[in-house]
């Protein structure tokens, strides 16, 4: 048998060898691209599903903290000032740092003194980018009684808020006025309000939520 023959039965020729290794590193290449596309997928669903799970807990507190609004005012800072029950403006006003809803809620839990209400003073507001619930850690506040906040949401660019009297319709602040002209009294809570949230890259969320004083 030829020499050259026998070599090439027993074994590989060097471009046989080469074309195997291009066809190895291209398939390869392609997995690999495939795998990062995958995790790449991947990622994307669970920040979608991080971001809507984060937004219905957020959507469910605001929710919860409405069903159980009471008509009782607070003393202001000051000792003198009385604050309404509820009140609120239509769009977050980040340079005043005030929050864009306030209000009292009650059904929470009293552990020891049972003498202790049951009711407190909670609000939400929109700043640097995060949407916060607060809590005050009294309800007749004092100057030194600042709220505690814990973040909800992140990446809100803008927060909207209207509030339905009944009569009366939507108005953008809260206590509004009667039909009349007249001012409500520092009691009065609206029947609903409607949220509108601006969050980054997915445009406007809308929700209304029915108060229950």
């Amino acid at each position: 048998m030829n020499p050259s023959r026998r070599a090439r039965a027993s074994g590989f020729t060097l471009l046989e060898v080469l074309v195997a290794v291009g066809i190895f590193a291209l398939f390869s290449a392609m997995a690999y691209g495939s795998l990062l596309r995958i995790l790449d997928t991947r990622d994307r669903l669970e920040t979608e599903r991080d971001f809507w799970r984060t937004l219905s807990l957020s959507l469910m507190q605001i929710e919860d903290d409405l069903a159980q609004v009471r008509p009782r005012t607070v003393r202001g800072p000051d000792g003198l000032t009385v604050l309404p029950a509820f009140r609120g403006q239509a769009v977050d006003s980040r340079a005043l740092g005030e929050p864009s809803l306030e209000f009292t809620r009650g059904g929470q839990v009293v552990l020891g003194d049972g003498a202790r209400s049951d009711m407190q003073r909670v609000g939400y507001q929109l700043r640097e980018g995060t949407l916060s619930r607060l809590v005050w850690p009294t309800l007749d506040q004092a100057v030194v009684s600042e709220p505690r906040a814990a973040p909800l949401l992140e990446h809100v660019e803008e927060l909207r808020v209207r509030f339905y009297a009944q009569p009366g319709g939507w108005t953008n602040s809260w206590p509004a006025t009667t039909q009349t002209g007249t001012p409500m009294g520092n009691t009065a809570l609206p029947a609903a309000i409607e949220l509108t949230l601006k969050i980054e890259g997915r445009g406007e969320i809308v929700r209304v939520f029915q108060v229950k004083g």
